[in-house]
């Protein structure tokens, strides 16, 4: 297939038009289109109308044949009357029914998944048959018979309007995604076509559109209680939502979106509350002490997460919360092309980063990722983006630059992110270059302490017991523990999940009560007390009985992990708070190890730590780092760690008493 050039100076792109749209077509006739160069300079009256038009309103400042079936579209699929719509929009006066956005009209941008690649059908692209993934032709069918395409609306699909067989111009456009879905009228998501139970799911979300503050997610109408868990969850599971691109397609638009699902049409805000109704349903069960924490399958909770997430995407640029979030939604995506993860968002980085990477698909996967976290800490002033790191998968991967191909499994990360370990001492770094693919990274900080014992993640694993049982903590040992196992989470509030403001999402409410995990009997099975039965019937308590028991001759100060525990029942044991702070160890626990230090000091640091690690707090990072010593004075990163009592800058008074100096470490 010939692409016409793009005319640069007229800021063109290629849109895709439909023929013949007043016309039905069979599933046998193929789908005939046009593809057209047009450029993105808006109609002069349009331009002049729009001036106090802002990425967040609602709705357009002048109306046009697209508005009521393009701009108050959501209102009508949440059963919103249209009338009621325009009242809330704006001065009817700059009503033209007759003008554009744009002199040839406007366009909307599909976000979809290309499927699998051999699974092709064919299409008509100016008067020539083309290929195209059989996802992308039943996508193409749904946009066919929106009303706006018989209004004349254009479409921008990548696939198609992207000369994919030209890497120069293939990295060109890339850079322009960012304005492309900005400036699109309306973005379509295509989730693929229904499943046998999306007709529930859906359903399910329009029962919380017209009641959203449901405080109780237990009391749906009986027959969506039923079947709406098990449609919502299939509905989280779609590959749509783990596309890497739809990030910043998502991300991008501020005007409307509107999702499709086979024949179902969704909006943002159902979306968004039937994830939330899955995560308050999550906690529901968890919270009762007479349910399993394995019927509904907490696996799932992460994808209600990322579902919800990504509905709520906008744009924020300079917004530091917003490059944690994004990170997290790219670790978990999937991409055809690895490099994608990182220019599948530099359109939503501040600029002081994405100006310093440009897509350039010739680069392999390791210069990218090192290229972009260089990116990162220089722009930031941070080193808290290197404790993402992980087991590398490749031998020469620059241990301080995490492989955002690979899952990461630890929790409490932005709980970690509120501490300050290192203070407000600014970062100080420089980057040394050995090469095409070997970057150092020089950073000051300081040497806390060296890693002594490391108690064993069960089954598989021994712990290594300390060399030394000196304790930093005197009296207070058995708080110390607990609190280490819970990450120190003693000054937890609540929050609440957004469509459900009355709802907790778990944390405690009054914090963290002193040593209730050492109020549980050693073993619970010898307890006579009526609330046993209750806590054994948790997946939290199984798995916390699993890890004392696979260490119960672990030493902590010179005493036994098992001595910790009484060997009769509480009667002071409560169960729902026991069961909380059950959850959330073993959150914290989730591919991390208990570890002590040679003077004393207890922590959680991922699983690979090893006896002789150093622990160090960088200047710049939030929190301790774990790093192994290597090959001439440089050390590997294994990750982040907690480590109590030194989370919130208390080792600059050791600084400033001369206990610990300022030293560089040079990170391999």
């Amino acid at each position: 297939m010939r692409y016409e050039p793009l005319d640069k100076s007229k800021n063109e792109i290629r849109v895709l038009r439909f023929l013949g749209p007043f016309r039905s077509i069979s599933a046998e006739e193929s789908i005939e289109c046009t593809i057209e160069n047009v450029p993105l300079e808006e109609d002069s009256f349009y331009s002049q109308s729009d001036q106090s038009y802002t990425q967040t309103q609602k709705y357009p400042i002048m109306r046009d044949r697209f508005t009521k079936c393009v701009d108050l579209r959501d209102a009508a699929l949440e059963e919103l009357t249209v009338e009621k719509a325009i009242y809330t929009g704006p001065n009817q006066a700059y009503s033209q029914l007759n003008k554009s956005r744009f002199v040839w009209g406007d366009f909307e941008a599909l976000s979809y998944t290309w499927g699998k690649r051999g699974d092709v059908k064919s299409i008509v692209v100016n008067g020539m048959h083309k290929d195209v993934p059989k996802n992308l032709e039943v996508a193409l069918r749904a946009l066919r018979d929106l009303p706006e395409t018989r209004l004349g609306m254009r479409y921008w699909v990548d696939s198609l309007c992207i000369n994919q067989e030209d890497e120069k111009a293939r990295n060109e456009q890339v850079k322009r995604m960012k304005a492309i879905y900005g400036r699109a009228r309306a973005v379509i998501v295509w989730l693929g076509q229904q499943g046998k139970i999306d007709k529930v799911a859906v359903q399910t979300m329009q029962h919380f559109c017209l009641d959203p503050y449901l405080e109780n997610p237990l009391m749906l109408p009986k027959d969506l209680l039923t079947d709406g868990w098990s449609a919502l969850s299939a509905f989280a599971q779609k590959p749509y939502w783990s596309r890497a691109w739809i990030i910043q397609e998502l991300a991008m638009n501020h005007n409307s979106t509107l999702i499709l699902c086979g024949e179902f049409q969704l909006t943002r805000r159902m979306i968004r509350l039937g994830a939330g109704y899955c995560q308050e349903l999550l906690k529901a069960f968890q919270d009762r002490s007479d349910q399993s924490d394995n019927v509904l399958g907490l696996d799932l909770w992460p994808l209600a997460s990322r579902m919800y997430r990504l509905a709520s995407l906008v744009y924020k640029p300079n917004f530091e919360e917003g490059l944690t979030v994004l990170l997290n939604l790219v670790r978990g995506a999937e991409a055809a092309d690895a490099r994608d993860k990182v220019y599948g968002i530099l359109g939503l980085l501040d600029p002081a980063i994405s100006a310093d990477i440009a897509p350039d698909y010739s680069l392999s996967d390791q210069e990218v990722y090192t290229n972009f976290m260089k990116s990162i800490i220089k722009r930031s002033g941070r080193l808290d983006e290197i404790a993402y790191v992980g087991t590398h998968v490749e031998k020469a991967w620059p241990s301080w630059v995490p492989d955002w191909r690979l899952p990461f499994g630890r929790h409490h990360f932005q709980y970690l992110r509120s501490r300050s370990a290192s203070g407000n001492e600014a970062m100080r770094v420089r980057f040394v270059e050995q090469g095409k693919n070997s970057t150092l990274l020089v950073c000051s900080g300081l040497k806390v302490d060296i890693v002594d014992g490391t108690a064993a993640e069960p089954p598989l694993h021994r712990s290594t017991q300390p060399r030394y049982a000196l304790n930093r903590y005197g009296s207070r040992k058995s708080e110390a523990v607990q609190q280490t196992l819970l990450m120190g989470h003693s000054k937890a509030t609540p929050g609440t999940i957004v469509g459900y403001p009355k709802a907790t999402t778990g944390v405690l409410k009054s914090g963290v009560t002193r040593n209730v995990l050492f109020k549980i009997p050693w073993p619970l099975e010898h307890s006579s007390s009526s609330r046993r039965p209750k806590i054994c019937q948790s997946s939290y308590f199984q798995r916390f009985d699993e890890f004392r028991k696979h260490n119960r001759g672990f030493c902590i100060g010179g005493q036994s992990f098992e001595s910790f525990f009484p060997t009769a029942h509480n009667k002071d044991l409560e169960v729902e708070l026991t069961l909380r702070h059950l959850r959330l160890a073993m959150l914290s626990l989730e591919q991390r190890a208990l570890i002590t230090t040679e003077t004393g000091y207890l922590g959680l640091a991922p699983t690979a730590v090893r006896q002789g690690d150093v622990v160090a707090i960088l200047f710049g990072c939030r929190f301790p780092m774990v790093l192994r010593p290597y090959l001439d004075d440089m050390y590997q990163v294994i990750g982040e760690c907690y480590i109590h009592e030194l989370m919130d800058g208390e080792i600059l008074s050791q600084e400033r008493d001369g206990h610990v100096s300022a030293r560089e470490f040079v990170l391999c």
